[in-house]
């Protein structure tokens, strides 16, 4: 297709569209319908956020409430298991080191 051809064509399409009755509604129509659902997605994306600042807090509370019943809670024979497991690392990581030296 030539040049001249395809700017006919445009021409042709472009007194269409100038042709149609009311263009501007239907532009306002579509404009107003935007800012409905960008207030609707804005709404919504603020209470997701408040929503999840809740959730947030709950597991944060969640969180400190079961530590403070595990540490209260806990088996008088855990501290000494936790302390030979330590000095048995300590052991362990010279015996390493002397291997490697």
């Amino acid at each position: 297709m030539n040049v001249e051809a395809e700017i006919l064509g445009l021409q042709l399409r472009m007194q269409a569209l100038e042709a149609q009755p009311c263009p501007g509604s239907v532009i306002t129509a579509i404009g107003a319908a935007v800012v409905v659902m960008t207030a609707e997605v804005t709404e919504a994306r603020f209470e997701s956020i408040k929503t999840l600042s809740a959730l947030a807090a709950d597991v944060e509370d969640l969180r400190r409430r079961t530590n403070e019943h595990l540490q209260r809670d806990k088996p008088t024979w855990y501290d000494t298991l936790q302390n030979d497991l330590n000095a048995l690392r300590l052991k362990l990581d010279r015996l390493l080191e002397k291997d490697g030296a």
